[in-house]
């Protein structure tokens, strides 16, 4: 399920390409961003939080209101067990496209990502992980302090597909953003 997933993602890029969306413009011109920063994830189906998170983004407009955009994240907790730590990690890795507006100095966005989570839990040596195929829409903002340099705040859903079920996690990121092209 995950190859074909790529593949879907592969053929609509390739289609954005040959249609001229997303044809390479001068580096002045297309709008650049960079996030990075605080990830706080809660997992539905653990009931847990994980406190210790981090994230970075990476934006590329295409037009004055469209970009193709890279994410990725991971989160972990620890859990003090009688005899061993136990270790849990969650990360994501996923690419699609984010709408973004603009009003003075705040730019509200959202956006839609397809990629895949990969789960993580290392106990008395041993480990256990496994990667499912797993889409994020999420929303926020990017508040501008001076003319390249903001804040961004952002909630996402994670709904992973597993066999069958859907794990759904909650994502919440504050972070420093670069660029932009205000």
């Amino acid at each position: 399920m995950f190859r074909q997933a790529v593949k879907y993602v592969c053929a609509v890029a390739a289609f954005f390409i040959i249609t001229g969306i997303a044809s390479p413009r001068p580096a002045a011109a297309q709008g650049v961003d960079f996030a990075a920063g605080y990830s706080f994830l809660h997992d539905n189906e653990l009931s847990e939080n994980f406190t210790r998170g981090f994230f970075a983004s990476l934006g590329v407009n295409v037009t004055p209101w469209v970009a193709l955009v890279g994410e990725l994240s991971t989160n972990r907790k620890d859990y003090d067990a009688i005899v061993d730590d136990v270790k849990l990690n969650v990360d994501f890795y996923g690419a699609g496209v984010r709408f973004h507006g603009s009003s003075g100095a705040a730019r509200p966005w959202a956006q839609v990502l397809v990629g895949a989570a990969r789960g993580l839990i290392r106990f008395r040596g041993e480990s256990e992980s496994g990667s499912e195929l797993a889409w994020q829409p999420g929303a926020g903002v990017d508040a501008y302090f001076s003319r390249s340099v903001g804040v961004r705040f952002g909630v996402n859903g994670r709904f992973i597909q597993a066999e069958d079920v859907t794990a759904k996690e909650v994502q919440v990121i504050v972070g420093l953003v670069f660029g932009g092209n205000r």
